[in-house]
C-alpha cells in the first residue's frame, strides 16, 4: 500500500492542478497530527481553504478529481476526509456569524463528497486546525485562519453532545457505534483539558474517569484501531446507554460552569 506521504504529495498535485488559484491552503489534521495514526485503519483528515465558498460546479471537478485518487490508491478509498470551506466561511464563524449561511463541500468515510450547510458546529475542527494543523500548501494555519474564542468553540461543542442521543439510536454498524463511543470521549476530554485528542488518547482518559464503562470504552478503541469488522456484533444498548449518561453529564457540567463556576465534567455512575 502506498504510504500516507505519497498520498498526501498526490493529493497536494492534484489539488494545485485542479482547482489553481481557488486553493488558498491545504492543511492535514486529525490522528496523523496528534500522534496515534495507524496507515491501515486511520482515515487522512484534511482541510481545503477556498477563496470562495464550493459550488455544484466546483463539486464536479471535485468528484472527478476524488475519484482519480481512488482508482490511483484503492486501499486508501473511502479513508480520505476532505472539507473544502472557503476562508470567508471560517472568519465568519469565528466571529460568530454563522447565519450568513456559508456552504461547504465534505467527502469522508461512508459519505459521498457532497454540499452542505456550514453550520456551528465546523468551528470545532477549524479551530483545531488552526491550533494545529500541519502545512501542506499555503501559508501556515496559524498564519491564516482566525484564532476563535474558547466560548465559541464550547458553546459548538457542547451543542453537538446535545444532538448524540438522537443520531446515536440510527448507528447500527459497529462501527458507526465504536466512532460515536470514541468521538463522546474526544468531547469529554476537550471540554476538560481545553484540548483537542486523538481517539485513542481520549479513551483512555475517559476509562480512568468513567471506570465502569471501561469495557465499553476499550471495546471502541480496540475495534477501531484493531481492524474491527462491520459484521462483528456491536453492543448497541451499551452505546446508547452510554451516550445518554456522558451527554447528560457533560451538559449538567456545562449548565453548572456557566451558572456557579467550573465545577469540572462530574464523574457518571452507574
Amino acid at each position: 500500500m502506498a504510504s500516507h506521504e505519497v498520498v498526501l504529495s498526490d493529493l497536494r498535485e492534484a489539488w494545485s492542478s485542479t482547482l489553481g488559484g481557488r486553493l488558498l491552503a491545504l492543511y492535514v489534521h486529525g490522528s496523523l497530527v496528534a500522534g496515534d495514526f495507524a496507515a491501515d485503519r486511520s482515515d487522512l483528515d484534511l482541510l481545503a481553504v477556498l477563496d470562495a465558498d464550493p459550488d455544484e460546479r466546483l463539486l464536479g471537478s471535485l468528484a472527478g478529481l476524488h475519484a482519480r485518487l481512488d482508482r490511483r490508491h484503492p486501499r486508501w478509498a473511502g479513508r480520505i476526509e476532505v472539507e473544502y470551506v472557503s476562508l470567508q466561511a471560517i472568519r465568519d464563524a469565528a466571529q460568530d456569524r454563522t447565519a450568513l449561511q456559508h456552504r461547504i463541500a465534505r467527502v469522508s468515510p461512508g459519505e459521498s463528497l457532497h454540499l452542505l450547510d456550514a453550520t456551528a458546529h465546523r468551528i470545532v475542527t477549524w479551530s483545531a486546525v488552526h491550533d494545529y494543523g500541519q502545512r501542506l500548501l499555503g501559508p501556515p494555519a496559524g498564519a491564516l485562519l482566525p484564532a476563535v474564542d474558547s466560548e465559541l468553540v464550547r458553546r459548538a461543542l457542547v451543542e453537538h453532545v446535545r444532538d448524540w442521543p438522537i443520531w446515536v439510536t440510527q448507528m447500527n454498524a459497529p462501527g458507526a457505534q465504536a466512532y460515536t463511543v470514541l468521538t463522546l470521549c474526544r468531547a469529554l476530554q476537550r471540554l476538560t483539558h481545553d484540548r483537542q485528542l486523538s481517539k485513542r488518547r481520549a479513551a483512555e482518559q475517559t476509562i480512568i474517569v468513567c471506570p465502569h464503562w471501561a469495557d465499553l470504552i476499550s471495546w471502541a478503541r480496540d475495534w477501531w484501531y484493531g481492524g474491527g469488522q462491520d459484521t462483528d456484533p456491536g453492543p448497541t444498548d451499551d452505546v446508547q446507554a452510554f451516550v445518554n449518561e456522558l451527554s447528560t453529564a457533560i451538559l449538567a457540567a456545562e449548565g453548572a460552569r456557566l451558572g456557579r463556576g467550573h465545577p469540572g465534567i462530574p464523574e457518571t455512575r452507574t
